[in-house]
């Protein structure tokens, strides 16, 4: 019989290593049913705001959790009222809160629209009407916060969320993201949040109402809300396994050129709430380009004047003002009523490019710094870069989802925040010592919460995998920035074996005998290696906690069958060391399964191959005589970072009917013969292509 292996285990799935507190609702009368009022009337004088109320005359006994920014019957009157209660259309015996909403036409007609952002009279923004909740209690800093509620309306649409102090007293813009309804009643929950921001600018005190901006486009509709929650909880207790290993998404610092892929949500509705992208670590954008044209891969350049300095460049166009004589349609000259020209301020690129009656937007050209990594509200991050520029001036930062993907403003330092001079600056964003504010240290809530595929939620939003520099035009000069990233950093806490994973999974088929000697079959690693950017598989020989050969097996929620599968449990190979899965693909412990394994001579240098020995205890009960097949997976590790095999294993009978080899034509990827050797189009045979054996015609 064959010898048996000890594997190395280390295990990485720790769901019980966290104490959790419990969730606290903060909201009365959610479900708008019993003795206890959800409202009260208040601000019901025509042109009364949300601030002219006395929220600390409140009692416990009388709290006023909703309120709706509505309009009399008549509508010639601006005004704020109170929630209404009624039956539920589809439910006598449930109540509801109703609200409508005028169209804008309305408004117009009637004419008292709501304020803007600056106090102007006359505008219709998507607050126009608003429904608020206001909580029991402030909610601190350093809390996690949960959002839940059921809504349906007389049309589909969505609606916009903002952070409060009292009702009417804005501290955050898209605090739980966009919600989107349907005309049945839907279920919405957006947890897990991490409020960073609680307070408002000046002395508006702490964030303790929820509004919801209701007028998102220019129709009437009336939307109805039942069983409303607004839970908090103190975060998840540290007990010191929280940071573990900080993973480095810009482990070969400018170089990195990771294929990043998102994948884009569609909603129940049919609307896509975020759009797939794929890029590199490093994007440019400049809007003045042609649709289409507008972003492409960073250059990476040595900096003038610094022999050996590598750094991605950034150009950036400058701009000029022309003072000129205004036209009228049609290009004739525009004059004031005394005769004069009516002069204009035209801009214009230094290359004579018309922009527009008003300076460039500091966005206009971007440079975009994206990870495969889904960052999440709460969590410890280290982004660590410097520039400099051939003129002094200044950057700006956004979060995105994917490139040009605008998910928050201002989320990393506002434009003053990063001054650019002639000489290299140093900045650290993050868990740094030279950062001493605690809400700065952890990714801020403005983000979003990341989900999945399956998430149908309304409101669901995937957040942020891409920082967003905005690269400030210069009036008269252009200008050129150059900047080098020496870390963007997660923790393993957060960080997924699918952010960790550089290599497309690849399917092997493993046969295994059922008798007592192994079965080899040989590993074509050249994928791989091109992958990792290596020569050979030296770092195999040196097993530690991050490199090596990795079993381990992947967890499917039952409850979420489209989510990313959780890492159950793991162990590193060590040359002629084992370990043993079961009849479902799981690694156990013991040796009653089937066991995979290599020797110091599985490795072939000259053709790139590692041979995988496979061998199934005839005591293990696992048979595949009847064509059965086990599942799981091997990853190739290099410094945390893997690349993925999904294993079938079984008889050669079994596994000769399983997936056949295709034929294809050839495009621009790099190709391999089966001896690792690198060839082109003009090759015939079985090729090595992205991973995957194809057939080249």
């Amino acid at each position: 019989m064959k010898k048996l292996f000890t594997l190395l285990v280390g295990a990485l799935f720790a769901g019980s290593a966290f104490a959790q507190k419990t969730w606290t609702n903060i909201v009365v009368n959610g479900d708008f049913e019993g003795t206890v009022p959800a409202y009260e009337q208040w601000g019901t004088e025509a042109g009364g705001y949300a601030e002219d109320y006395d929220f600390a005359s409140i009692t416990a006994d009388k709290w006023n959790s909703f309120w709706v920014h509505e309009w009399p019957g008549d509508q010639t009157k601006q005004q704020r009222g109170t929630t209404t209660i009624v039956e539920d259309p589809a439910d006598p015996t449930n109540h509801c809160a109703k609200v409508v909403i005028r169209a804008r036409a309305e408004g117009e007609a009637a004419g008292n629209l709501t304020k803007d952002y600056t106090g102007n009279e006359g505008t219709y923004g998507s607050w126009d009407c608003q429904f608020f909740i206001y909580a029991t209690a402030p909610i601190p800093a350093g809390k996690e916060i949960r959002l839940q509620l059921r809504v349906k309306a007389d049309r589909d649409g969505s609606f916009e969320t903002q952070n409060h102090t009292t009702p009417g007293k804005y501290i955050d813009a898209n605090a739980f993201g966009n919600i989107n309804y349907t005309t049945e009643w839907t279920t919405v929950k957006v947890d897990g949040e991490l409020v960073t921001e609680s307070r408002a600018s000046g002395d508006n005190g702490l964030f303790q109402s929820i509004a919801f901006n209701l007028c998102t486009d220019e129709d009437a509709n009336v939307i109805y809300f039942d069983d409303i929650k607004l839970q908090i909880r103190d975060p998840k207790e540290d007990d010191g396994s929280d940071a573990g290993q900080w993973i480095n998404f810009m482990r070969r610092g400018v170089y990195s050129k990771d294929n990043i892929k998102g994948i884009g949500i569609v909603n129940e509705n049919g609307k896509n709430v975020e759009k797939p992208f794929e890029c590199t670590n490093y994007t440019l954008q400049d809007l003045n380009k042609p649709e289409g044209e507008q972003q492409w891969p960073a250059d990476v350049v040595e900096v003038p004047g610094e022999p050996g300095v590598m750094a991605v460049h950034v150009p950036v166009k400058g701009y000029k003002i022309v003072e000129e004589q205004d036209t009228i349609e049609g290009g004739e000259p525009k004059f004031n009523d005394d005769g004069t020209p009516a002069m204009v301020k035209r801009y214009y690129w230094n290359d004579d490019t018309y922009i527009g009656t008003s300076a460039p937007a500091r966005w206009t050209c971007q440079f975009f710094v994206s990870t495969l990594h889904k960052m999440v509200p709460g969590e410890k991050y280290r982004f660590k870069f410097k520039a400099k520029a051939d003129k002094p001036t200044s950057l700006g930062t956004q979060a995105h989802y994917g490139p040009g993907q605008y998910k928050d403003y201002n989320t990393f330092g506002n434009e003053s925040a990063f001054p650019i001079s002639t000489d290299w600056t140093t900045f650290e964003l993050g868990d740094f010592e030279s950062v001493t504010d605690a809400t700065k240290k952890v990714i801020p809530s403005g983000v979003g919460k990341p989900t999945t595929s399956k998430d149908i939620n309304p409101g669901a939003t995937i957040g942020c995998q891409t920082i967003t520099f905005d690269c400030v035009p210069l009036e008269g000069e252009d200008n050129n920035f150059y900047l080098i990233v020496d870390e963007f950093s997660f923790t393993e806490k957060y960080v997924t074996t699918a952010d960790r994973t550089l290599g497309t999974p690849e399917d092997l088929k493993l046969p295994i005998n059922e008798g007592e000697e192994e079965q080899a079959t040989p590993i074509d690693l050249t994928p791989m290696l091109t992958t990792f950017e290596l020569e050979d598989v030296s770092f195999l020989q040196k097993p530690s906690a991050n490199d090596g050969l990795k079993l381990f097996y992947m967890q499917a929620d039952p409850d979420d069958p489209e989510a990313d599968p959780t890492e159950v449990s793991s162990g590193y190979l060590t040359w002629s060391d084992g370990g043993f899965v079961d009849g479902k693909g799981q690694y156990i412990e013991d040796d009653m399964g089937v066991q995979l394994f290599f020797d110091e001579d599985s490795y072939d240098a000259d053709k790139k191959t590692i041979d995988v020995k496979v061998w199934n205890n005839p005591d293990s009960g696992i048979s595949f005589a009847d064509g059965k097949t086990v599942q799981t997976k091997l990853a190739l590790s290099n410094a945390g970072w893997y690349y993925v095999y999904n294993i079938t294993l079984g008889t050669a009978e079994t596994l000769a009917g399983i997936t056949p080899v295709k034929a294809v034509k050839v495009d621009n990827g790099y190709i391999y013969n089966l001896s690792g050797q690198r060839v082109d189009a003009s090759y015939k045979g079985l090729v090595i292509k992205n991973g995957k054996k194809l057939i080249q015609k």
